[in-house]
């Protein structure tokens, strides 16, 4: 606009500014679920993971509980399609050619071949005549780890709204429901009774089987567009197979790969089976020369990766879990004892050991490469930062002052990870914690092209100290 009349015309520019990042500690958790109709799905505590995916994922994905109990910001969760459950016909009272119902596992996969159940009958009073009973019967079933459900005076009466068995199951139990419809449920036998001192129960469910491997890697694919997920885990059921197993942690690599050459940079993370240190180390050797990647991450023994991730994404983006303490776990089982441990971290797992005074710890944090988790991590925040604060500057870069805001925006958010600690200089003190470049040639100005050259330093953890003592006399 050109004043005609004197006078004072003011224009206000509003300055670019950048969004905040995704928060890290975001954790893509693949794996069965019992609710997995609804596609991916996000939970930030116990009780909203429970309600979007149901009871029996809380043994299905047994990984969700102590990420999130290890302060995992958020899980995504991507299901994956498994239509194999555990069941046991139990047989109708009087006629065992007959099936009086059929216990089946809430959610897909071998994990309901675990369950364990009785039945025991009885007569109780109706309380309407002195001398009048009716015949109800109790249902225990248990799962290992110390998990039981006694379900007491069920009856198979549909006109029962308190107590019928059919509806008890379905709102009750996290385990197991009945597969026939309510009415046609008959009165079931009494399981056969328990040797004194025994511990497992009579009736297993079983049958189940794992997914195929298409399923996990069309479940892994879906994770592509969750743009804030830095950590994948892949719960497999099933780890007999460490063939099998090795093909489902390459491809998390691959998803890894793929996604940080979008600039939306991800750690996976798995684990060694083994029931013995031994075994342990067979099953590291066979996987360890096929999944060697910065962006990966392999512990040992089997059960505690969930807590390892979950520990990881609580702690602040350039933070090492070495040596940090791992809550809500038991003492991992089996024991690896110190050869143990050397030889894992040679072959760079990482081990899970109990330590007197601190717990149970992860021992070094290291990616199956041999480098530092937290420092892929702060390359993968400078990464994200870049590409944010890029995008801000796409169509203002025509001429030097576009380039040199866009260079300020960069600095400014270098020196913000300087402050934290993220990025240092060299320990003399002669090479800056970062370097940036921003340019274009005449060729690169023709075609649109504007190019940042970008060095950083992230802060490393120190492992080791060496002492020397001089004894004096």
């Amino acid at each position: 606009m050109t004043l005609i009349i004197p006078g004072v015309e003011v224009t206000v520019v509003k300055e670019v500014l950048t969004p905040q990042l995704a928060p890290s500690g975001v954790l893509g958790l693949v794996g069965i679920v019992e609710k997995g109709d609804k596609g991916v799905g996000r939970a930030a505590s116990w009780r909203s993971y429970l309600t979007s995916f149901g009871g029996a994922s809380a043994f299905s994905l047994p990984e969700a509980n102590p990420a999130l109990g290890n302060g995992v910001f958020e899980l995504v969760v991507c299901p994956v399609a498994c239509d194999s459950k555990a069941r046991f016909p139990v047989r109708q009272a009087g006629d065992d050619k007959k099936t009086a119902f059929t216990l089946v596992a809430k959610a897909p996969g071998p994990w309901g071949n675990r369950i364990t159940a009785s039945i025991a009958s009885r007569q109780v009073p109706t309380g309407q005549k002195a001398d009048e009973t009716r015949g109800v019967f109790d249902l225990t079933l248990q799962y290992p780890g110390g998990y039981r459900e006694v379900h007491r005076n069920l009856s198979i009466d549909p006109a029962d709204g308190n107590r019928n068995v059919y509806d008890v199951l379905a709102t009750q139990s996290q385990l197991v429901c009945i597969e026939e419809a309510r009415d046609k449920v008959k009165a079931p036998m009494d399981s056969p009774a328990q040797a004194p001192g025994a511990q497992d129960l009579p009736y297993a469910l079983g049958g189940a089987v794992d997914a195929d491997l298409s399923a996990y890697q069309a479940a892994i694919a879906r994770l592509e567009n969750e743009a804030d997920v830095d950590m994948v885990l892949v719960s497999v059921q099933d780890t007999s197979d460490t063939a099998r197993l090795g093909r489902i942690y390459a491809d998390v690599i691959s998803h890894c790969d793929r996604m940080s050459a979008l600039s939306q940079g991800r750690i996976g993370f798995g684990e060694v089976p083994g029931n013995t240190p031994e075994a342990i180390k067979a099953a590291a050797d066979k996987l360890t020369g096929t999944l060697v990647s910065d962006r990966f991450v392999l512990v040992a023994p089997a059960g505690v990766v969930g807590a390892v991730a979950g520990m990881t994404g609580s702690l602040d983006y350039f933070q090492s879990p070495t040596f940090k303490r791992l809550s809500g776990l038991g003492e991992p089982a089996p024991a690896l004892g110190v050869e143990a441990q050397q030889e894992l971290l040679r072959k760079s797992v990482v081990p899970i050991v109990a330590q007197r005074g601190r717990g149970i710890i992860v021992l070094r944090g290291l990616t199956t490469d041999n480098d530092q988790i937290s420092v892929r991590r702060v390359a993968d925040h400078a990464v994200r930062g870049v590409k944010t604060i890029g995008e801000l500057f796409i169509g203002r870069l025509n001429n030097e002052e576009g380039r040199g805001a866009l260079k300020q925006k960069l600095v400014e958010f270098l020196v913000q990870m300087q402050k934290e600690g993220a990025i240092v200089p060299s320990t003399d003190g002669t090479d800056p914690a970062f370097k940036v470049s921003v340019y274009s040639s005449q060729q690169d100005f023709a075609q649109g092209i504007v190019r940042v050259d970008l060095a950083v330093r992230p802060v490393r953890a120190i492992d080791y100290i060496y002492a020397t003592v001089l004894v004096q006399v």
